[in-house]
């Protein structure tokens, strides 16, 4: 065996980034973080409008890929998961969600009414996050690690598309993570200064020069060491070398992919899956893999008339010239993430708690045969906010390199697929409202042919892909089929816990970032306080 750690944490994105962090700055522990990509030293992590260049090129992300989809199409869905320092925090479009209190009267329902899981529990966490340079009071901090702003500018087509939805009746909310999510609002976003506010720049690269911190990139976890009932260590390849490190504890923060992955790879999962592949069973754990959720997604696009929003921004003379203003003023439109606006609505109930939200992205994009090109143009991303349809990740062989097998089972439950229709009717109206109206073209994708549920259902079907926001693969609970308990321990295994999006037993109607950052926060303090017992 080799060096020892108190605590090893296996993954170093938005949950891993948290937890080694804090616990290397706040403890004496001697904390050893394994991330299986590299350091977040790409520039275009750190502009906000390099996000879609990195979403272009995938180099910073494991390109994992579903299996067919025979529900929908047949055809294999990208599943992304990141690959380097920060995971999704340094590579996602930024938008600061919260969701609604009700998705987290969910979590407290499931952890059995204990362990502070509610909002009113969690809020005090999500506010303690932020250096919200918008808003201050109640709720919203003003000196956490995480900077929060709007964008620093709001281009043409998101003002118009603002405008429209308040034209169809939908009134403008300042703040979607204030007490109502409902409404059409600015968007919130985790950047500072005009730079990306990740988990790693946040709490990671503060601690990165403590003597008790040891950061392993590059290196990827193999398995478990699993003695009798106890986790004790870690089996690592990096450049060729095996290596076992013992570890006190080990937290699993490998997210909602490569968590269960890792778990069924060390024994620990379904019995007849681990049987079908010969692996040993240290722990029985049924659900371990199950109960995968995302949000599904569905565009309708149109051109715009004339050269707005950023599409001529994103190539050529236009895009080195805004890089060069950037460069020098932290200004122009590399200053944005370019998704400057979203709709949270019901559009079966006027008055009631979302059910959809809609992205407005001041670009009409299409896949070609040299990737995606983006044209003037405007495109509304519809998003189911709490899917019912539940899939699984399982193992393709026990090869560690491998990728997992990945079922999202997108819209498998009809009522999914009703909610997504009903969006899709309402942000069409929104369309063909006054003001976005007088600078778009007619709609391109599906087109106003397209038109009775039938047919939007077929389109939907065909378009439908993940919003790459996997959670509940390790769902927490107080039933004793839960993987983990409500302090994130696993259940039949001692010194194991896990911490990030897999353990959330519901999604949250939100982009996923920031609640995985506040179960992070949350999952550094259940540690601190069971090292001091």
């Amino acid at each position: 065996m080799g060096k020892h750690y108190d605590v090893v944490v296996i993954g170093g994105g938005s949950a891993g980034s948290v937890v080694a962090g804090r616990l290397a700055a706040e403890t004496d522990a001697d904390v050893l973080l394994i991330e299986a990509g590299g350091w977040d030293r790409n520039p275009l992590i750190h502009i906000p409008a390099g996000f879609f260049k990195l979403a272009q090129r995938g180099a910073l992300d494991f390109k994992y890929s579903s299996v067919p989809q025979q529900q929908l199409d047949g055809r294999p869905r990208p599943t992304p998961a990141a690959r380097v320092i920060g995971g999704g925090s340094s590579i996602n479009a930024m938008t600061w969600v919260r969701g609604q209190a009700g998705d987290y009267a969910k979590w407290h329902e499931a952890a059995g009414g204990i362990g502070e899981w509610s909002y009113e529990d969690l809020l005090p966490r999500f506010a303690a996050l932020e250096t919200n340079n918008i808003f201050s009071g109640a709720g919203h901090g003003v000196d956490g690690p995480v900077q929060v702003s709007w964008p620093p500018r709001i281009n043409q087509l998101n003002l118009a598309a603002v405008k429209a939805f308040q034209e169809l009746g939908l009134p403008f909310n300042a703040d979607y993570n204030g007490r109502d999510q409902s409404g059409v609002s600015i968007t919130q976003n985790s950047m500072g200064n005009a730079r990306r506010s990740s988990a790693a720049t946040a709490f990671l690269h503060p601690a990165r020069h403590r003597t008790n911190l040891t950061v392993l990139t590059h290196a990827l976890a193999q398995r478990l060491l699993v003695t009798g009932k106890r986790v004790t260590g870690v089996e690592v390849a990096r450049f060729g070398r095996r290596q076992r490190i013992s570890a006190g504890t080990v937290v699993l923060s490998a997210g909602a992919y490569n968590s269960p992955r890792l778990l069924m790879l060390s024994g620990i999962g379904p019995e007849a899956e681990l049987a079908k592949h010969g692996i040993p069973l240290e722990v029985r754990s049924e659900d371990v893999g199950r109960h995968l959720q995302d949000h599904p997604k569905v565009a309708i696009t149109a051109h715009a008339r004339g050269d707005l929003g950023y599409a001529s921004h994103t190539r050529g003379m236009t895009m080195l010239v805004d890089g060069l203003i950037y460069l020098l003023t932290r200004d122009g439109p590399a200053a944005t993430n370019g998704i400057e606006s979203v709709s949270y609505y019901n559009p079966l109930d006027p008055v009631g708690t979302p059910t959809v939200g809609t992205y407005h992205v001041p670009v009409s994009a299409a896949m070609g045969a040299k990737g995606v090109t983006a044209t003037p143009g405007l495109t509304f991303e519809n998003i189911v906010l709490q899917p019912r349809s539940r899939g699984r990740v399982t193992l393709r062989d026990t090869d560690p390199r491998s990728a997992p097998l990945i079922d999202p089972n997108l819209l498998s439950e009809p009522e999914d697929l009703t909610t997504l229709i009903a969006g899709l009717r309402y942000a069409r109206r929104a369309m063909r409202m006054p003001a976005l109206a007088a600078v778009l073209e007619p709609e391109l994708s599906p087109g106003l042919a397209v038109d009775g549920d039938d047919q939007l259902a077929e389109f939907s079907r065909r378009a439908v892909s993940g919003m790459a926001h996997p959670v509940g693969t390790c769902r927490m609970g107080a039933d004793d089929d839960a993987v983990v308990d409500p302090s994130l321990r696993v259940r039949g295994v001692e010194g194991l816990r896990v911490i990030d999006a897999s353990i959330m037993p519901n999604i949250p109607s939100a982009n996923t970032n920031a609640a995985v950052m506040v179960i992070a926060s949350k999952g550094v303090d259940l540690i601190r306080a069971e090292q001091r017992r």
